[in-house]
């Protein structure tokens, strides 16, 4: 089924490095075609990443438009986005050569930072896009719209706008829902908001929301899946929708989200 697969490693990780040679030796086994670098763009029908969820979110934006679904192999503990664990990686990665997985679709939000009409720069993000305070105690103010309409001038530590991948990451810390990803909302979560009125709040996912700074003393950022940072200033917009394209993740046959979340959260777990 897959007869050209991309492997990406964790950069500067040895053990990394020693998991992607054992998985090129099973590929090369299968008679599977190994590309990396600048060739998976234009030639990879998987991508595999040996790694964590962080990889996982770096390679996610940058393949998001080239279509190609992609499977992660986590190195570590058991991740919401690679999920393969390392010690079944071969028999897991066999399963899917034959076809068998099950394939997700997850979406991405497209961001972009503009000043009086121009645009400042485009960014993308799978988990989230959040505003912060800068290196000070002192709130950002800001004022929030969604889909042309004002909703709310909060003053708060930040502001979280978080996809359903994203709503088990800094959102779930701060308060907001966990939102399957099969749902087609977007979430906005203030971070500790002056008003404790400002509530998480969901929208559908098609809507615009635009983040106006109207002060941020010491300077503000936004950080984009907490791998990007940006600086943004008073009077600066952020504009964020849904991205046009989705990127495709492959799990086990006998996958089960429930079963990831409960392992993560502990649930049902006693103190």
């Amino acid at each position: 089924m897959f007869n050209t697969i991309g492997i990406i490693t964790k950069p500067n990780d040895p053990n990394s490095d020693k998991k992607a040679s054992e998985l090129s030796n099973l590929l090369e086994q299968k008679s599977v075609t190994i590309v990396r670098g600048g060739q998976i763009g234009e030639q990879a029908d998987l991508i595999i990443v040996v790694g964590g969820d962080g990889s996982l979110l770096n390679t996610a934006r940058n393949f998001v438009d080239k279509k190609i679904p992609i499977l992660g192999i986590n190195l570590g503990h058991l991740g919401f986005l690679a999920d393969v664990p390392a010690t079944k990686m071969q028999d897991i990665v066999t399963e899917v050569l034959n076809g068998n997985f099950t394939k997700e679709a997850r979406h991405l939000l497209s961001c972009q930072i503009e000043q009086d009409g121009k645009v400042l720069g485009q960014y993308l993000a799978l988990n989230d896009a959040v505003a912060h305070r800068t290196g000070t105690l002192k709130m950002l103010e800001f004022d929030l719209s969604i889909d042309g309409k004002f909703v709310s001038n909060q003053r708060a530590d930040g502001l979280i706008i978080t996809t359903p991948t994203g709503s088990t990451a800094y959102a779930l810390s701060s308060g907001g829902p966990i939102m399957h990803p099969g749902v087609n909302a977007i979430g906005v979560v203030s971070i500790c908001p002056h008003t404790m009125s400002h509530r998480p709040l969901l929208v559908p996912g098609e809507s615009e929301i635009v983040v106006h700074i109207k002060e941020s003393d010491e300077g503000a950022t936004v950080n984009f899946d907490g791998q990007t940072s940006v600086p943004i200033s008073a009077g600066q917009d952020i504009y964020v929708r849904q991205h046009k394209s989705s990127i495709h993740l492959l799990h086990p046959q006998n996958y089960d989200y429930f079963e990831i979340i409960r392992s993560k959260l502990h649930w049902g777990a006693k103190l």
